[in-house]
């Protein structure tokens, strides 16, 4: 089993992400998939998560023959490689952002997107953070900005373009809590489908 989710900043998409890897015991590769490729062991991991799901800084990197000096593109790749060596093991796990839909499209995920109301992810990236009304909207499109142009550098498909998802849902509407339950029921179903097919 393999659940792919993508998300507005804001929106809940990790809590749900979290919620959903405790429930089927699997593991979750979000930020931590840097120490989980075992990274850190000769490098400042603090350092080296600033570069995790960044948009590449195109005036100051270049790719020759397929090598590059773009510290950003070789924290994706190896990130990209993890998750597809974990898949074609026969590994269950969920993977939050990391363009997974697209690196992991070849083995069938479950693939999510989670939006919300700009209230809603207003109020809790407020509570979050400790910030106030302007701050969090300017962090809201800051974040939001950066995983769209990471994602569509690496990815053909779009980010948030309801296409190459098989769920697009907003966390807003039932909130997070019925939202969980609701992608518990839908995972469930997938996963039933993908067997009998």
């Amino acid at each position: 089993m393999i659940v792919t989710i993508s998300r507005e900043f804001g929106s809940g998409g990790q809590d749900i992400a979290r919620a959903l890897a405790a429930h089927y015991h699997v593991p979750l590769y979000d930020e931590n998939m840097l120490s989980e490729i075992g990274i850190h062991e000769s490098y400042d991991i603090d350092q080296l998560n600033q570069y995790d799901e960044a948009p590449r800084w195109m005036i100051r990197s270049r790719t020759v023959r397929g090598l590059t000096n773009s510290n950003i593109d070789n924290i994706a790749m190896k990130e990209f490689d993890f998750l597809r060596e974990r898949a074609r093991v026969g590994k269950s796990f969920i993977v939050l952002g990391h363009c997974g839909e697209s690196v992991l499209k070849e083995y069938d995920p479950v693939s999510i997107f989670v939006n919300a109301d700009m209230e809603l992810r207003i109020d809790r990236t407020m509570q979050k953070f400790g910030l106030d009304e302007k701050e969090a909207r300017a962090l809201i499109k800051k974040t939001d900005r950066n995983r769209k142009t990471y994602h569509n550098y690496y990815c053909d498909n779009k980010w948030g373009d309801s296409r190459y998802y098989d769920l697009c849902i907003k966390s807003s509407t039932l909130g997070v809590d019925e939202t969980i339950d609701f992608l518990i029921d839908f995972i469930d179903r997938c996963i039933k489908a993908k067997e009998k097919s």
